[in-house]
């Protein structure tokens, strides 16, 4: 090469060095969008509502879900936007539970979009970061999003979606630490009336996953809550308006505030085809609530402190998969209520998602038709809300076996049992607050038997990215679900039995 053309050319090449990473070619952009829908039909008695001593109760229809999540993707960054759909068919006067709306014979409805997830997640430290002077790698997601990292039982804890910051880093190959800010309500205009006030809630977690060594992990978590207003069942998740503690409606100036803090510890340990999953946590804090007297002093406030312990066990050997699932929360006594000063011993999850114990019961909680479960209505009552039965605590204890004959065909059969903790009330009423016993009674609870409930199923998946699902679920109940039913029953001293229930469902689930 001749002098004068290599001179040029080392001076184009040391020019090529010294310009700015803006002047490279930019990543390019990718959009995937996937999704599910699954077409539902279910049939159920006793089930459909908070009165199980009804037999008369039927329930049949069919329904739609459809969920559509579109990605986009430059480099290491990343926004998403999931949308969710939800109708049952027929023109009804009000849409079947878990759904929006419903379809009539034109099939036009507006209006009913859900708006799911909406996040953007880019990476915090390490390599073309916001930080890129910290040698860690992490990423941060902020908006809408899906709740992760946090617990390893779905609504133990912090579970579904949420708006909010999360932070992941990994740490080292076999640590990570997962950070959450929720912001639950937002008082965006403090002043915008003397009347009402314009409450704030929030909550932070933390937790730190670890494998010391192939086949265990452990994941210590930390959560603090802080709610400013009340409950009336269900605009305020993450506390519960059981015996009438926090029952003010939200927003009011009269509205209480809740401090808690839960601590817990997970574990899952396998080896060979045994595998054990216990988790532990705890809660404390305090709740202040409408003044009351006790013992000649008023009082403003009262504790929390509750705990839940939940394992899991299970064997697999071939195409046979063995497990067992116990969990087991304190509960108070029925005349244990706010009223009495009394103070809070229940668990109460921050978000479950409505998916607690899902996969270890048709009735009670999710599994193939997950829109409704036993006692819907009830925020305190149902299994799949809350691991507490009202203010009673519960015991809960499953066995579960799976059969895969083929890749594409497996068997299934759950049986399970619970109790109250303490005895529940059997002339008190199941309201969208609980259990509601006779205003003026100092109550006492008589029974504490829930029910024992069978599950059989099958899951067939005949063509790709398509599976059937079929289960036939039967729930024999306990008095525990005895009520009175209405005002009426409850002067009277008139209580009715809860009967028997049964549900069977098939779905279609078709993924893309």
């Amino acid at each position: 090469m001749s002098r004068p053309l290599a001179l040029p050319l080392a001076a184009l090449a040391i020019l090529a060095l010294l310009a700015p990473p803006a002047l490279a070619q930019a990543p390019t952009p990718r959009v995937k969008i996937s999704g599910i829908i699954d077409f539902e039909a279910s049939v159920s008695q006793n089930w459909s509502d908070v009165d199980v001593t009804n037999a008369r109760d039927t329930l049949g229809y069919t329904r739609e879900r459809a969920r559509v999540f579109v990605l986009g993707e430059v480099g290491k960054s990343k926004m998403e936007w999931a949308i969710e759909l939800d109708f049952n068919n027929g023109q009804s006067s009000v849409a079947a539970p878990g759904n929006s709306s419903s379809f009539d014979l034109d099939t036009d409805v507006a209006g009913f979009t859900e708006t799911k997830w909406l996040y953007v997640e880019t990476p915090l430290t390490g390599a073309g970061s916001i930080l890129p002077f910290v040698p860690v790698v992490s990423i941060i997601r902020a908006g809408a999003q899906p709740a992760r990292g946090l617990e390893y039982k779905s609504g133990i804890l912090f579970t579904g979606d949420f708006p909010g910051v999360a932070v992941e880093t990994a740490w080292a190959a076999n640590v990570k630490s997962t950070l959450v800010y929720a912001q639950i309500r937002e008082a965006l205009f403090r002043t915008i009336s003397t009347t009402t006030r314009q409450a704030e809630s929030w909550a932070a977690l933390a937790s730190l996953e670890v494998a010391p060594y192939k086949g265990f992990t452990l994941k210590p978590v930390y959560a603090y809550a802080e709610f400013d207003g009340g409950n009336t069942g269900g605009g305020n998740l993450g506390i519960e308006p059981k015996g009438g503690f926090d029952s003010n409606v939200a927003g009011t100036a009269a509205s209480h505030t809740t401090r808690r803090h839960t601590l817990g510890v997970e574990a899952k340990w396998a080896v060979g085809g045994f595998r054990l999953e216990p988790s532990g946590f705890w809660q404390a804090g305090e709740q202040s609530i409408a003044p009351v007297r006790v013992n000649g002093k008023v009082k403003n406030n009262v504790d929390i402190r509750s705990w839940i312990f939940d394992a899991l066990a299970g064997y697999r050997l071939g195409p046979l998969d063995l497990s067992t699932r116990f969990m087991y929360t304190p509960g108070q006594e029925a005349q244990h209520i706010v009223q009495n000063g009394s103070d809070i011993v229940y668990y109460q999850p921050l978000h479950n998602a409505t998916s607690y114990m899902a996969g270890w019961g048709e009735i009670q909680t999710d599994q193939i038709g997950y829109n409704n479960a036993l006692l819907n209505g009830c925020r305190g009552c149902v299994l799949k809300q809350n691991p507490s039965f009202d203010k009673y605590g519960r015991i809960f204890w499953a066995v579960k076996g799976d059969y895969q004959f083929t890749p594409a065909l497996n068997v299934y059969a759950i049986l399970n049992v619970s109790w109250t903790d303490t005895d529940v009330d059997r002339n008190g009423i199941v309201g969208t607050t609980g259990v509601i016993p006779e205003v003026g009674k100092n109550t006492r609870g008589e029974n504490d038997y829930l029910g024992t409930e069978l599950n059989l199923g099958t899951t067939w998946r005949f063509a790709p990215n398509t599976a059937l699902d079929l289960v036939w679920a039967y729930m024999w109940t306990g008095s525990a679900l005895d009520q009175a039913t209405n005002a009426a029953n409850q002067a009277a001293g008139v209580v009715n039995d809860a009967k028997d229930i049964y549900k069977a469902v098939a779905r279609i689930r078709f993924t893309f």
